[in-house]
């Protein structure tokens, strides 16, 4: 074992030791020797260096304990949590709130809260103890901060295709307020302020709690349960969908064995909120979907509050969602919100989770066959059917530079290129069977991600959408782009062209942001969670990454 490996896990365990240690509110006790600037600044060195050197980042682990030098060095080292000569009763507070990280989906062991409540436990601490647990709450407080509102793992190193990611420097800014009371009231204000964020904390304290005090209530498998059916099976079944809380709890005395009418629609409840067909019967899809673990429900949360703090803090009221497990784009403008269903990537050609910038659409677009595409897809039909560009309206063009001159596809020897080799520029143009349909919508990104029309209507009657090859399929993309030039002069100039079916690029009157999101569980509209299919394996990253459980005390190292 390497020593870079040894000094964590000593770290870890001295630790885990320290918090047993129990503490008493000592806020009143005098500090006899309050520590020295000296101390402090040795304390702070000594501290930082340690930490940094123990904890190297682990799947994009966030340590900012850097920050901690310079806060102390423009408080000219003058000690945090000691005021007066007393210790400043707010640390217990922080010690509250570090205990109850676990409401976040965080583990309280990242904030040595045992260590912490160490040091308070002292009954005369030296003045070098005292500077040293001033700066390992600071370190504490600011890894909180920092991971409350950041997240504590960079995105793309957990999953290359996360490229959302917005820090935040409200949690730098709380350490360079005048008091620790100060600083640890403001703590609450850095979580992302979402109500979905929210929700999703009271629920991921539901399974907690919930996994702790009870056992799984398990559904036997077997023949499928609907309206009607009596036997031990029901019961079970109700007992779970009491349990889960998709029944609330009644006084009112009920048939506990039977398959009754308000059964069946709180199973229909349970099988909306897990994407399942609501059918009201529990066969095996749904019965595999009920016993799924409390345990394991909570940590798909956890996973998910983690994704919001990748997100601002607050988002704009004026975006464009593209919520890619629900296969959906909502439009938030002006006040108002429409929605409409959305073909997303195949779980082979992820759509990329990122922001931009939505600046320009074009009427009536021609299509240029991306080289992936074209290499992988088009060249195959080429060499099968020479004639295949002509029939399906693409053109071909020696090379991708501007001017580059046309050529006779019924001239070029297909079967001799292979993929690698494949330098020509193919474009489709506009008409009935353009594969980006009368309309894209534009916001520039090196993804080369856009939303568009899409002549292939029949997919919007799927269940699953993830059909395509990135991109993004609009349901009703003249609405959308009615939508977001609606009462401007562009307004007029994009019903022109409608009309007339001629290619047009139509700068947007507000420049629109638009997000590309992933989220496996969210708040549904009766406050709910929703759990949704996890299409593109993202949640096995992030349990990878998030997995770290501590081991016990009398594991050996």
């Amino acid at each position: 074992m390497t020593l870079a490996f040894k000094r964590p896990l000593a770290f870890l365990f001295l630790s885990l030791i320290l918090s047993a240690c129990s503490t008493q509110n000592t806020s009143s006790r005098l500090v006899v020797e309050p520590p020295s600037e000296s101390q402090i600044k040795s304390s702070v060195k000594d501290q930082v260096s340690m930490m940094l050197n123990a904890f190297t980042p682990v799947a994009g682990q966030a340590l900012p304990n850097n920050t901690v030098l310079s806060t102390y060095a423009q408080r000219g080292y003058r000690p945090i949590w000691i005021k007066d000569k007393h210790i400043d009763p707010s640390i217990y507070k922080l010690v509250t709130i570090l205990e109850k990280a676990k409401s976040h989906g965080l583990n309280p062991i990242y904030y040595h809260v045992g260590i912490i409540k160490h040091y308070l436990a002292l009954k005369s601490p030296t003045p070098q103890q005292l500077a040293e647990m001033d700066v390992i709450t600071t370190i504490a407080l600011s890894s909180y901060a920092h991971d409350i509102s950041n997240g504590r793992y960079e995105p793309q190193l957990i999953d290359p295709n996360w490229q959302l990611d917005a820090p935040s420097r409200d949690w730098k800014d709380l350490l360079s307020l005048s008091s620790a009371g100060e600083m640890v009231d403001s703590l609450p204000l850095l979580a992302p302020r979402s109500s979905q964020y929210q929700i999703l904390q009271k629920w991921l304290v539901y399974y907690q709690q919930l996994a702790k005090k009870e056992k799984d209530i398990i559904v036997k498998p077997g023949s499928a349960l609907s309206i009607g059916d009596e036997g031990p099976r029901v019961s079970q079944l109700r007992a779970r969908l009491v349990q889960l809380g998709d029944i609330r709890f009644s006084t009112r005395k009920v048939d506990e064995d039977r398959f009754d009418k308000k059964l069946r629609e709180a199973l229909m409840s349970f099988q909306h909120r897990h994407h399942l067909t609501a059918d009201g019967a529990a066969g095996a899809q749904t019965i595999s979907m009920l016993n799924v673990p409390l345990k394991k429900r909570a940590e798909e949360i956890a996973f998910n509050l983690e994704r919001w703090r990748w997100l601002p803090n607050k988002l704009e009221a004026n975006r464009i969602w593209v919520d890619l497990t629900n296969y959906s784009v909502d439009v938030y403008l002006n006040g108002a919100r429409t929605t409409m269903k959305a073909v997303v990537g195949k779980p082979d050609r992820m759509t990329p989770v990122f922001k931009g910038m939505m600046t320009y659409m074009v009427a009536n677009p021609s299509w240029r066959i991306p080289q992936r595409i074209a290499r992988e897809h088009l060249l195959p039909k080429l060499q099968a059917d020479p004639n295949y560009l002509g029939k399906h309206g693409f053109r071909v063009f020696s090379s991708w530079s501007i001017g580059a001159k046309e050529l006779d596809p019924t001239r070029i020897n297909w079967r001799s290129i292979a993929p690698e080799d494949l330098a020509f520029r193919f474009e489709q143009i506009p008409d009935e069977g353009n594969a980006l349909g009368e309309f894209k919508f534009m916001f520039p990104n090196k993804n080369e991600i856009y939303l568009h029309d899409t002549p292939a209507k029949y997919l919007f009657k799927r269940t699953n959408r993830d059909f395509s090859s990135g991109c993004i399929r609009l349901e009703k993309a003249e609405e959308f782009a009615k939508t977001i030039t609606n009462g401007s002069p562009q307004a007029k100039v994009l019903a022109k062209y409608i009309k007339n079916k001629q290619t047009k690029i139509i700068t947007l009157p507000t420049y629109i942001p638009v997000y590309i999101v992933y989220f496996t569980v969210v708040a549904n509209a009766n406050g709910m969670p929703e759990f949704r299919d996890d299409i593109y394996h993202r949640d096995e990253l992030m349990e990878r990454a998030m997995g770290y459980k501590a081991f016990q005390v009398n594991e050996p190292l």
